[in-house]
């Protein structure tokens, strides 16, 4: 007998409404990501060309943004899953970032660069967390999840942001080298408010209007699995964001003549199997298990800061390792976010990613890494972050199984 699918599904078992949702998603993302690949890479450089600051004033002003995220994240997950509005908090934040990328643009003193900086985080930090919450809600379809497609259009649109920026201020520019970062702002706050248009168009379905009882937080608090699990992405990102935050001065000391075209082929290297390795990741994790595929990722990301710190003089060997990067990629900002959605109750979902990103993103990260970095920079030497980053991943490797808890999909709403 000839099998047929029904006819609202496509032969990979996506109904046809899916895949519309995932066009939807995969244009917020990709919008969302736009606006960061024009901010984040070239955001620290205005403020030490254009603004004249020393590296302490930027390291200061760098790391506003992850002491707010220590309030923010929680605070913007919890209010989601109390109100079941999820899809009006990503507008507020939105929004917000929109605003505070105008604000920017007409800041000229170092405290009105801090008191901007300090509100702007207030949304900046939730957005993605935020955006995790709702699209996984959505496309979470047991095992047969297709949220790494969309999360990989996302980086795309990071990857035409980053190159076509730089293109685009020469050719505004008045003069031949005369180009104004400050641009970046306005062009950034553009795509950000095409995120928030594009969140109007998510259906608001039932799965994202789960609403948690008051309290309902304490839960996840009182879970010695999901406890566990926040000890492990403090650990793994304590060892290896810092060593990232940080790479343009190991560039520098081993390509002081090139360091900005080094950098741009670095990234370059490192987009590129990024884009494919996410979209591909999907059938590595229903292969392995969401676990293991976290695990790949700590793997890869240490032995990447080892063959830097130990080779990274070696042309070849530095850019051949940045193609691990990809897979660090997918354990860590891919994996890990799914398996806080196995983990935690449905109604809690946004609370779960707010608290897990202020946990590794912000605390473990953005903190207590650059911290260490900087002090293993001063005291030992530029490549440093990156010996005692890829050791201490290779370690924290061995006691992860014992960490992060096995966790199975639930069945399909």
């Amino acid at each position: 007998v000839r099998r047929t699918d029904p006819p609202s599904m496509t032969q990979a078992g996506i109904t046809r409404e899916q895949w519309k949702l995932m066009g939807v998603l995969s244009l917020f993302w990709a919008t969302l990501f736009g606006a960061l690949g024009i901010f984040f890479p070239f955001y620290s450089l205005y403020l030490k060309e254009n603004l004249g600051l020393s590296g302490q004033q930027v390291g200061l002003a760098m790391g506003v943004f992850h002491l707010v995220g220590l309030v923010g994240q929680p605070a913007w997950g919890y209010l989601a899953d109390r109100t079941g509005a999820r899809k009006t908090v990503l507008v507020v934040i939105t929004l917000g970032m929109a605003l505070g990328f105008i604000a920017y643009w007409y800041v000229k003193s170092y405290a009105a660069l801090l008191l901007v900086s300090m509100l702007f985080a207030a949304f900046y930090t939730s957005l993605v967390p935020q955006g995790l919450a709702l699209s996984l809600g959505l496309l979470y379809r047991s095992s047969n999840s297709h949220f790494e497609w969309v999360r990989s259009i996302g980086s795309v649109g990071f990857l035409i942001t980053c190159f076509g920026f730089p293109m685009f201020l020469d050719a505004v520019a008045a003069k031949p080298g005369e180009t104004d970062l400050g641009l970046q702002f306005p062009v950034a706050a553009g795509i950000i408010l095409l995120t928030t248009a594009v969140v109007f168009l998510i259906p608001n379905q039932k799965a994202i209007r789960e609403k948690a009882q008051p309290g309902a937080w304490r839960v996840l608090v009182a879970d010695r699995k999901f406890r566990r699990f926040l000890l492990y992405v403090f650990l793994a990102n304590f060892m290896l964001d810092g060593p990232m935050f940080l790479f343009p001065i190991f560039v520098k000391s081993v390509s002081p003549e090139q360091t900005l075209g080094t950098l741009k082929w670095l990234w370059l290297i490192m987009l590129i199997p990024e884009i494919i390795i996410i979209a591909l990741s999907g059938n590595i994790r229903r292969r392995i298990g969401v676990r293991l595929l976290m695990f790949a990722g700590l793997a890869a990301g240490g032995l990447k800061w080892l063959a830097c710190g130990f080779f990274g003089d070696v042309p070849v060997v530095l850019h051949a390792s940045m193609l691990l990067h990809s897979v660090y990629v997918a354990g860590a900002l891919v994996a890990m976010p799914l398996c806080v959605n196995y983990l935690v109750p449905v109604q809690l979902r946004s609370t779960g990613q707010g608290l897990a990103t202020m946990i590794s993103a912000s605390l473990g990260g953005g903190i207590c890494s650059n911290l260490a970095a900087g002090w293993l920079i001063d005291h030992v030497g530029p490549a440093a972050p990156q010996i005692y980053g890829g050791i201490g991943a290779m370690l924290l490797l061995l006691v992860a199984p014992f960490l992060v808890p096995k966790v199975t999909p639930r069945q399909a709403d």
